[in-house]
């Protein structure tokens, strides 16, 4: 087999050389990740959201029965307290077991709330929570006094580069020297 002249090596490495951009290209635009699940299911066709959202409805409705059966025995148990002997020990302890009831739920309805607000410790979180008593009349977080005071307890969403030469502000060109290339060069091919 004759071997290849100058030009049709030139013309085999511009080749090469587009056909690396070309795909370095390509692999950018296909590798933008998004930032959350949430924006990543946006993108999917409407099948497969359905999908997700026909899975998903069983259990938001098993965690609001919950929820309501947790309320409702709060109020029974403060019913109990109500028609107990005033000061009697009866009435002392289902209050008690009514306010530990009432913070469990708040602490559900917090540790909920706070993956949507990008909390990157819960339990800690938590505890400034109470400290600084961010809670309305309701039981609502004022999320902005929290990352006000404690903003290293928020994420902040950054997707690292995933993409050979990112961090040189240039796509690889393809014509970098790579193992294969070296071995070549010394088996002579």
């Amino acid at each position: 087999m004759p071997e290849p002249t100058t030009e049709e090596k030139k013309a085999a490495e511009e080749k090469k050389t587009a056909e690396a951009k070309a795909a370095a290209e390509k692999a950018a635009t296909e590798s933008k990740t998004p930032a959350n699940f949430d924006e990543w299911l946006k993108t999917q066709p409407a099948d497969v959201q359905k999908l997700y959202n026909d899975d998903i409805a069983g259990l938001k409705s098993a965690l609001t029965s919950e929820r309501q059966q947790r309320k409702d025995l709060e109020g029974q148990l403060r019913d109990a307290a109500a028609k107990a002997e005033k000061g009697s020990e009866a009435e002392k302890l289902l209050t008690e077991q009514a306010d530990q009831l009432q913070g469990l739920e708040l602490q559900a309805a917090f540790y909920d709330d706070a993956h949507t607000q990008g909390v990157t410790n819960l339990k800690l979180a938590w505890m400034a929570a109470q400290e600084v008593d961010a809670f309305d009349r309701r039981g609502n977080v004022n999320w902005e006094a929290l990352k006000t005071q404690f903003p290293e307890l928020f994420s902040k969403s950054t997707i690292p580069a995933g993409d050979a030469g990112k961090g040189t502000q240039t796509p690889p060109t393809g014509d970098e020297k790579s193992m294969n290339a070296f071995i070549r060069a010394e088996a002579g091919r």
